[in-house]
């Protein structure tokens, strides 16, 4: 944790296996903009999910 507070949470934030598999597939941890593709995904998917579970949806808009 100390050296978590260090670098501010950013070189230790990723477990060993993450960091493993972003290695492998050849990901960059950094982070990055959706881009307009994928942030129309995932409108759609929180439209489609509110949609099949509209109890959970009004409780969370409720809370939040």
């Amino acid at each position: 944790m100390e050296q978590n507070l260090k670098t501010g949470g950013l070189d230790d934030s990723l477990t060993p296996s993450t960091r493993l598999l972003n290695q492998k597939l050849g990901t960059s941890p950094e982070l990055r903009r959706l881009t307009p593709f994928e942030i129309e995904l995932l409108r759609q998917s929180k439209q489609e999910i509110a949609q099949r579970f509209p109890e959970n949806y009004a409780r969370h808009t409720a809370t939040h």
